[in-house]
């Protein structure tokens, strides 16, 4: 009898996944979306997109995902051993250079303990252009909408939460928050304190991340929220 007790409870306590759980809500939330736009409330999106990832995807489980990744090859994101950043982007929505720079700046920071994944929802072709400014450590994945393939991943990780969107993601493929990312830019010269408030929105997202696998040792965190 304890035995069993046990295992139920330990059935009870996995994670569900991630695309079962945002299948389950995603009616509301775009409905609640919908009526935001119409009462022209813009400032309640984001509050709906939060609401939707602290009250439901936070903790759930990241699907079998298996990617083409740019240089060749397929990533199987069931198999990375490394907690994993991974923000999503497109061509009609291209990252501002501070974005990228930060990106990349992390990515080489934290080498080696985190894997800092790109996802394009593009052709290979346009991805090799895109991707240019993106450090050697930054892993590149497309999915190519226009070969009617992968329509899941599609469905579950680009219609149901936009673009772009950035998923923190535990070595145990639990997610463990998603936001955004990094911050829109609405003209082209450079903004040194827009790289810096970039870096600082991946960047304490990474360490809470890594504390929580216990991969920091006298890190002092401040402004986490």
């Amino acid at each position: 009898m304890l035995n069993l007790t046990l295992a139920t409870y330990a059935q009870g306590k996995q994670a569900l996944l991630f695309s079962d759980v945002i299948s389950d809500n995603l009616e509301n939330y775009v409905q609640s979306c919908q009526q935001a736009v119409r009462d022209k409330d813009y400032e309640q999106l984001p509050l709906l997109f939060n609401t939707l990832v602290q009250d439901h995807l936070k903790g759930t489980k990241l699907d079998e995902l298996r990617m083409e990744l740019l240089d060749g090859g397929v990533m199987d994101f069931s198999k990375l051993e490394r907690p994993v950043l991974l923000t999503t982007t497109a061509s009609w929505y291209i990252k501002n250079d501070e974005e990228i720079e930060a990106i990349n700046t992390l990515a080489s920071e934290f080498a080696g303990k985190i894997d800092v994944v790109v996802l394009f929802w593009d052709s290979k072709r346009t991805v090799k252009v895109l991707s240019k400014k993106y450090h050697d450590k930054v892993k590149i994945v497309y999915v190519d909408e226009s070969l009617n393939i992968n329509n899941e991943i599609i469905n579950t990780y680009k219609h149901a939460l936009g673009i772009p969107a950035t998923f923190y993601i535990s070595s145990e493929r639990k997610i463990v928050d998603i936001n955004r990312g990094g911050l829109v830019k609405f003209n082209t010269e450079r903004q040194e304190e827009l790289y810096a408030a970039n870096y600082h929105t991946f960047h304490k997202h990474i360490v809470k991340l890594l504390l929580k696998e216990q991969l920091l040792d006298n890190t002092i965190l401040t402004d986490t929220d």
